[in-house]
């Protein structure tokens, strides 16, 4: 299962696959008719979102253990960060803080460095089958054939097959960190019970559910991400209090 802690190291991989698959399918679509000026021109009713506010932003932003959080490391996830927040902005109403986006951001990349460290100690180390498996799984995700089109279309956004390995490299260990962290869980009855209830409550009487044993697996994968959501953020609390980190913002 994927977990939330492991996104920052495939920041850069998820947001290239989901510009390439954007101009992918505009490209490849015979059907697709070019667009109007009218389409094309600004207008009030689409806002777009705001350029990366990095003024002043140092050359090092961040040192975990003697280890740095580059500028340029930074720079890659925090624009993916800020695309995020600005389209959950729309919905909410709520300006995008960057200075609080920036510091999240580092916050987050700091985190991941922490865990990869944790991960190492613990002689983690992913093997090429699971790393390619990763790969897989992340073109599956993204909507393509197979993990050589996700290499292929990263290579156009400048990413090579080596560096995006590299990254799905440590996000498979951290995942495999959170799972030897988390160890074997199964959810209680009652616990899957109760989520259940909670959301026939929220249903409303016009809704209706399926039968509990129909969405059993549904309710016990989400008991299982809650659990390892929960031993992550212990972990970390752990590591952190460990560590020596220092922020540059």
């Amino acid at each position: 299962m994927r977990t939330k802690v492991a996104v920052a190291t495939a920041a850069v991989l998820l947001a290239l696959v989901g510009c390439g698959s954007a101009d992918d399918d505009a490209a490849t679509d015979p059907t697709a008719e070019a667009p109007s000026a009218e389409e094309t021109a600004p207008t009030d009713a689409m806002p777009t979102a705001p350029e990366p506010d990095l003024e002043g932003l140092p050359d090092v932003v961040a040192v975990v253990d003697g280890v740095e959080i580059t500028r340029e490391e930074f720079e890659q996830v925090y624009a993916s960060q800020l695309q995020q927040a600005f389209m959950q902005s729309q919905m909410t109403g709520q300006e995008v803080d960057q200075d609080q986006l920036k510091q999240q951001t580092a916050e987050g990349l700091v985190d991941t460095q922490l865990l990869l460290a944790e991960a190492e100690a613990r002689s983690i180390a992913p093997t090429d089958e699971e790393v390619n498996a990763a790969a897989e799984e992340l073109a599956a995700s993204s909507g393509l054939g197979s993990a050589d089109e996700l290499f292929s279309m990263l290579e156009q956004q400048g990413l090579g097959r080596e560096e995006a390995m590299d990254e799905l490299r440590l996000q498979t260990s951290v995942e495999q960190l959170v799972a030897d962290e988390a160890g074997e869980f199964t959810p209680a009855d009652e616990d899957i019970q109760a989520l259940y209830d909670e959301a026939a409550g929220q249903a409303g009487e016009g809704g209706e559910l399926p039968p509990l044993e129909e969405v059993r697996p549904q309710i016990e994968a989400q008991l299982q991400q809650q659990h390892e959501s929960e031993v992550v953020q212990a972990l970390l609390e752990q590591l952190r209090a460990d560590a020596d980190i220092t922020y540059n913002l």
